[in-house]
This record gives C-alpha cells, sequence and structure tokens, in this order.
C-alpha cells in the first residue's frame, strides 16, 4: 500500500469525548456523514449512560456534514432528552449551520 493512499471515510471524523463533573462534551472533528455515524453513536451512547446533567457537542470543527450526519445529531438530541440529559450545541461550524438551516431545523437542534 502507498504511502499516499487516501485515509478511510471513517478516519475523517474525529471524536472525542471529555467527561467533566456533571457535563460531558463530545468533540466532532473533520466529516460528518454515514461513514462516522456508528462511531458518533458508540460516543454518545457512552455518554448518556453515564447520567451526566447534560451533553454537550463541540461542533466548531466540523469541515463538512450530510444529511445523515445532520439526522443522527437529530437522533442524538431525542436520545439525550429522553434520557432525561440535557443536549446542545456549542459553537457550531459554518457547514453544519447551513445544513440545519437548509433542512429547517436550526430552532431546533441550534438552539442557543
Amino acid at each position: 500500500m502507498s504511502d499516499n493512499a487516501e485515509p478511510a471515510r471513517a478516519e475523517l471524523l474525529l471524536i472525542e469525548a471529555n467527561y467533566e463533573g456533571s457535563e460531558t462534551t463530545i468533540v466532532l472533528d473533520g466529516e460528518f456523514d454515514m461513514t462516522g455515524t456508528e462511531l458518533f453513536w458508540a460516543h454518545l451512547s457512552e455518554a448518556v449512560d453515564t447520567h451526566p446533567e447534560s451533553v454537550i457537542l463541540d461542533a466548531r470543527d466540523l469541515t463538512f456534514i450530510d444529511s445523515s450526519g445532520l439526522l443522527a445529531l437529530l437522533r442524538a438530541r431525542d436520545a439525550a432528552v429522553e434520557a432525561g440529559v440535557a443536549f446542545r450545541i456549542s459553537e457550531p461550524s459554518p457547514a453544519l449551520r447551513r445544513l440545519a438551516e437548509l433542512g429547517g431545523v436550526v430552532d431546533l437542534l441550534l438552539a442557543e
């Protein structure tokens, strides 16, 4: 395999979870499309299972998001709310903000 090989699509989304007190922050970095939804759900499920008061998604470094990524965020919001956990997105990237506006979900997803 060549050193110049393109990274796999799933490698284009980096996710980091930070647990601090009663708050969990999930940092999304890169491109969020269908290939990243499984990894995202693993992090979100683990975060919600710790029963924090809130889950915050730091989305400032998302460079791309498609409809499957947006749907995953909407479902994450619903799952958190159903578990009694506050959910919000901090500093949505321009790509996320634009897609949320196009999808008509700014009020649901990006309430600040």
